[in-house]
C-alpha cells in the first residue's frame, strides 16, 4: 500500500493506493484544511501535526490497514529550479552508462546555497556531438556527450519541518519527498500535451505553480506567492467583509469574468453587527477579474520572460482549486491569446477516484502514479545514499 500526504498551501490531502497487476485502487483519501500552513510552509507545527495526525487516522480507517510508509508532495514559494547542462568525454568511442554517469554528475555539481538542499532532479535529454533530443544514447558513437536536467531546490527547513509534523504525528520517516507538480502533470497532461510543449499552472491557496514541459520531460518551473487567498482577500477589503465572507462568495457566486454575468443582486450579513450589505453580482466578477488577470498577467510573462511563448503548441492547462471558477478557460484565453483551458485529473486515473476527480486534487492523484512507479524501482534505491547516487540508480533502472 502506497500513502502520500501532499501538503498543500492551506490544507494537507492525504491518499492510499493498492497497486495489483492491472490497476491501481484508492483505498482512503483525506483532506484537511490547517491553519498551520501558509503559502505552502508550516507556520504552526502543532496544527499541522494535528492535521497529519487527523489525515493518517482517516485513511487508515478507510483502508483497514495500519500505515507503514509515507511519500510526502509539497510546493511552496521559497521552491526554486534552474536548467543545468553536464558533459563527459565519450571514452570508448560508444556511450556507456559510465558516460552517462559523468555528464550527469557534471549536471548537478552546482553550488548550492546554504540553506536550500537540491530535491528533485528531472534529466531532460541527452546529447551527443551537438545532435539533441536523445533519450537514450548508449551504444551510440560520439566524442562529446551531455545531458539537460531540470534542477528542483526547496529550502532545508522545509523538509526539516514537514518531517517533524509527519514523525510527530505518526512516528514515521518519510521515505521520499517530491515537489507535487511532478503529480499534478502525471494526472492532467496526456503524452501528446507533453511531447508537443504545454504549460501548466497550478493555482492554489496560496501560491501558483507554473510548469513547461516539452519533449515528454519538465523543463520550467516558477513558484508565485499569490493565488486563491490572493483573490478572497481582493473581495474582503473591497467589500469591507470578513475572509471567509469573501471565501464563500467566490465559490458561490464568483465568476472569472464581468461581463458574462447578469445584475443579480447579493445580500451579505454585516461585519460585528453592521447592516446588510447588497452588491451586484457582476461587482463580484469585476473584482474577482481584476485580481486573476494579474495571477495570470504575471504567469503569461514569465513564459514570455523565459522564452517559451512559441514553444506550447499544446497550449496551457489550468488546474487546482481556483480552477473551478466559472468562466476562468475564458478569461484565460482572452488574455494569453492561445489555447486556455481547465485541466482535469483524467490522466492514469486509480479506480475508487470518481469523488475526487477535481482540479483541486490534481497532484494528489497524480502522486499515486508517480510514487507508484517510484516503488516499481525501488530496489535499485538505497536511501542512505544522496540524490545524485539515486538519481543515477534511477537512471541505470530505466535502461
Amino acid at each position: 500500500m502506497i500513502n502520500i500526504l501532499d501538503f498543500g498551501t492551506s490544507k494537507i490531502c492525504g491518499i492510499s493506493v493498492v497497486q495489483d497487476e492491472n490497476e491501481s485502487k484508492i483505498l482512503g483519501f483525506s483532506s484537511i484544511v490547517t491553519s498551520g500552513l501558509k503559502n505552502g510552509s508550516i507556520i504552526n507545527m502543532n496544527e499541522t501535526s494535528r492535521a497529519v495526525s487527523l489525515v493518517l487516522k482517516d485513511l487508515e480507517n478507510q483502508s483497514c490497514g495500519k500505515i507503514k510508509n509515507i511519500y510526502a508532495s509539497f510546493s511552496g514559494e521559497q521552491i526554486s529550479s534552474v536548467n543545468s547542462l553536464g558533459q563527459s568525454e565519450i571514452l570508448d568511442k560508444e556511450v556507456s552508462y559510465r558516460d552517462m554517469e559523468k555528464a550527469l554528475r557534471m549536471s548537478i555539481a552546482m553550488d548550492v546555497p546554504e540553506d536550500k538542499r537540491l530535491l528533485n532532479v528531472i534529466p531532460s535529454h541527452y546529447i551527443i556531438d551537438g545532435q539533441s533530443g536523445i533519450l537514450d544514447p548508449r551504444g551510440m558513437s560520439g566524442v562529446k556527450l551531455e545531458v539537460r536536467s531540470h534542477l528542483i531546490y526547496c529550502p532545508k527547513n522545509s523538509i526539516s519541518n514537514i518531517s517533524k509534523s509527519i514523525f510527530d504525528a505518526s512516528r514515521l520517516r518519510v521515505k521520499k519527498f517530491f515537489f507535487n507538480q511532478l503529480g499534478t502533470q502525471r494526472s492532467v497532461l496526456s503524452k501528446e500535451q507533453l511531447d508537443s510543449g504545454v504549460c501548466l499552472i497550478d493555482i492554489g491557496a496560496g501560491t501558483t505553480d507554473l510548469t513547461i514541459c516539452k519533449s515528454g520531460s519538465m523543463v520550467f518551473s516558477k513558484v508565485f506567492p499569490y493565488a486563491g487567498d490572493y483573490i478572497t482577500e481582493a473581495l474582503a477589503m473591497s467589500l469591507k467583509i470578513s475572509s471567509s465572507q469573501a471565501e464563500e462568495i467566490k465559490k458561490k457566486y464568483g465568476s472569472a469574468t464581468a461581463f458574462e454575468v447578469e445584475e443579480e443582486n447579493i445580500k451579505i450579513s454585516g461585519v460585528q453587527d453592521l447592516e446588510e450589505i447588497i452588491v451586484s453580482r457582476r461587482t463580484v466578477a469585476e473584482i474577482i477579474e481584476n485580481a486573476l488577470s494579474k495571477i495570470l498577467r504575471s504567469c503569461m510573462n514569465c513564459i514570455d520572460e523565459n522564452g517559451f511563448k512559441n514553444n506550447i503548441n499544446a497550449g496551457i492547462q489550468i488546474t487546482g482549486g481556483t480552477a473551478n471558477l466559472q468562466n476562468i478557460d475564458k478569461l484565460g484565453s482572452s488574455l494569453s491569446q492561445t489555447k486556455f483551458s481547465i485541466g482535469m485529473p483524467c490522466q492514469n486515473l486509480p479506480a475508487n477516484s470518481e469523488k475526487i476527480i477535481n482540479p483541486q486534487y490534481s497532484s494528489l492523484i497524480g502522486m499515486a502514479k508517480f510514487c507508484h512507479e517510484e516503488e516499481g524501482k525501488e530496489f535499485t534505491f538505497s536511501q542512505s545514499k544522496g540524490i545524485i547516487a539515486r538519481v543515477l540508480e534511477w537512471i541505470r533502472s530505466e535502461l
